[in-house]
């Protein structure tokens, strides 16, 4: 997985922790095949849960940002679809 994700301004502003599983995340992904992406990222998810980090939308972004960089079209159809989910299920708004 490419390192520029690491230049993004945005990054800069995040807790180091998130910073650091953002890395790992990173390597992760880089190791796996792009059909178990979804999964990876899955699991990836509830481990960060598990260790208490929580990522704001804007963080959200970031991150599936560096997943689907690396995914084809209709992976990131279903990222996009299970982001679109999540934030309805919070109650949230889509931005626009």
């Amino acid at each position: 997985m490419s390192g520029n994700w690491r230049d993004d301004p945005r990054i800069k502003e995040m807790d180091p922790q998130k910073i650091e599983f953002l890395e790992e995340l990173s390597g992760q992904i880089g190791k796996t095949p792009k059909s178990r992406l979804m999964n990876r990222f899955l699991m990836m998810t509830a481990e960060a849960g598990r260790k208490g980090i929580v990522f704001s939308d804007r963080e959200t972004d970031i991150l599936a940002g560096i997943l689907t960089e690396y995914m084809d079209p209709e992976d990131r159809g279903r990222v996009e679809m299970f982001r679109m989910l999540s934030r309805k299920m919070a109650g949230r708004q889509m931005p626009r």
